[in-house]
């Protein structure tokens, strides 16, 4: 079997957990769901699918919460992308957030407990075409010779978007830097999961908490802390979260520039 037959049957044996529950108030759209807002004529969750899908990824779950009914009537059940595609909403719980939200769908069934999991979200675009694959082999390699649970793509800088001082002990600025690229790796909300992570969830993830629990937050500094998690990094240049109307703006110049 060469790499790319590799590929193609591990994607076949991998579910698309797409969280797409956001809501999109810094955005100034709090009549649309997120997932629905259009980049060129088209809607975040339509790029979503379709980039994952060009992968060979066909098995979708959408975690889905504010707007639901929209979201669920447009997508309906991924005919028209060539995929399927079902749905965990969200309990109606007055806070969730996403390790709630994952917790709920796995014990609901939604979530094939059997089947590993590409995590996503449709307000993060990614420019790398063939990323999900490389990925996904990086992944499987990792978690067959080092035992791993978990895989996190960061990026290896993140353009800061304040300006930043260097203030001396006498309050004077010795630098200034506008919006710099700062050196940190970050994540970027794309990660893979084997099904063991699913128990952890699980276990550690309390729904009768008040406030909306994050599996970021939770479940990865335990795998981390058990040295279960491996890092694939990027650049960058690849990666565009879209969380405010400015950031949309840059998108769609860099998908135009790009012929994305």
């Amino acid at each position: 079997m060469n790499l790319i037959e590799k590929a193609g049957e591990e994607a076949r044996k991998t579910q698309v957990l797409i969280f797409a529950g956001g809501k999109a108030r810094r955005m100034g759209c709090l009549d649309v769901p997120k997932p629905l807002i259009e980049i060129n004529g088209k809607p975040l969750i339509d790029m979503c699918i379709e980039y994952f899908k060009g992968n060979g990824f066909s098995d979708f779950v959408l975690l889905v919460g504010h707007g639901h009914k929209e979201i669920m009537r447009y997508v309906d059940k991924g005919e028209r992308y060539g995929v399927r595609v079902r749905y965990s909403v969200d309990p109606p719980l007055e806070h969730v957030g996403k390790g709630k939200a994952l917790k709920h769908a796995i014990e609901t069934g939604v979530v094939d407990r059997e089947k590993r999991a590409l995590i996503a979200f449709p307000d993060d675009v990614f420019l790398d075409k063939s990323l999900p694959l490389r990925l996904l082999l990086y992944h499987v390699e990792n978690v067959r010779l080092r035992g791993v649970l978990a895989t996190v793509v960061v990026s290896s800088a993140i353009n800061y978007p304040y300006g930043v001082a260097e203030v001396d002990e006498d309050g004077l600025v010795k630098e200034f830097k506008e919006k710099p690229v700062i050196r940190m790796y970050t994540s970027t909300g794309l990660y893979m999961f084997e099904p063991g992570v699913y128990d952890l969830v699980v276990e550690m993830i309390s729904m009768s908490r008040e406030e909306a629990v994050e599996f970021e937050n939770t479940v990865l500094p335990e795998l981390a802390r058990r040295g279960r998690v491996c890092a694939f990094t990027i650049s960058n240049k690849i990666w565009y979260p879209v969380n405010t109307l400015k950031d949309l703006d840059e998108l769609v110049k860099v998908l135009n520039s790009y012929n994305f």
